[in-house]
């Protein structure tokens, strides 16, 4: 039986960047695990309607897919883009994995595997780790966008968490790290926040009425989250109903600290 899928070691840029420089008073984030659904003409129309509507300068998208060769790569309007695929549909040739776009173009990227592989799938999950410049600042802004590990036992996804805290720990400057963690139990969820609490990291927290709009596992357990450090929320976080995919967008505005 020929192998499905396979694990990619690479990354991929546009380079459509219109700003040189983050703006200090705005940072707004849109964050939304697509299910793989950017082909479709439901998820763009919705996609492009929250685009017109927040004009996010950060836009961090989990289970992204392109097809081999790039054909139907996003495209975004003044925003650059740096996609970071952790496996490759062999049978399909479609690259899977997360991308985060900006208007502001990065300094520096990386993209950190975990030490675990998801057990059906045979590959890493991983994170993406990009930094900016902003205006009249000395300091860069560190930004994380995860897909975290799933299918593994608890002491494996630690590991993943660990290798965030160093990221973290290793930056001297505003973070933001966002995404979906795959909190499916209390354990999970605890852990997590203990650890980016300990590495100076605060959750976002979103108003009643957006939390019930949140992806949740057996609808209690929510599995994305925003956390960040260095900076300040400058307008209540949203999480609104979409009909693309099973997760839906979350937003929030930072300003500096």
């Amino acid at each position: 039986m020929k192998k499905k899928f396979g694990r990619a070691d690479y990354f991929i840029e546009n380079h459509e960047y219109s700003q040189k420089e983050l703006i200090s008073h705005h940072i707004s984030l849109l964050n939304w695990n697509i299910q793989k659904k950017n082909r479709d003409h439901i998820w763009r129309t919705e996609f492009k309607q929250l685009i017109e509507a927040y004009v996010p300068e950060l836009i961090l998208l989990q289970e992204c897919q392109f097809q081999k060769g790039l054909e139907n790569i996003l495209h975004f309007e003044q925003y650059g883009f740096i996609f970071a695929p952790n496996f490759l549909d062999i049978f399909n040739n479609r690259h899977s994995g997360v991308l985060t776009a900006s208007l502001a173009n990065h300094q520096c990227v990386t993209v950190i595997q975990s030490h675990a592989l998801e057990p059906l799938i045979k590959v890493p999950k991983i994170f993406l780790s990009t930094t900016y410049a902003i205006d009249n600042e000395t300091k860069e802004l560190l930004v994380l966008n995860i897909h975290a590990i799933n299918f593994v036992g608890f002491w494996k996804f630690i590991s993943q968490v660990q290798q965030l805290e160093y990221s973290i720990l290793s930056h001297d400057g505003p973070v933001i790290l966002s995404g979906d963690f795959n909190t499916w139990n209390r354990k999970r969820t605890h852990i997590l926040d203990k650890i980016l609490t300990k590495s100076g990291l605060k959750k976002v927290q979103f108003p009643d009425k957006y939390k019930k709009n949140i992806k949740k596992f057996l609808f209690y357990h929510p599995l994305d989250h925003i956390y960040y450090r260095g900076l300040e929320i400058e307008t209540p976080a949203e999480a609104l109903k979409t009909k693309s995919s099973d997760h839906n967008p979350l937003l929030v505005k930072f300003k500096l600290s």
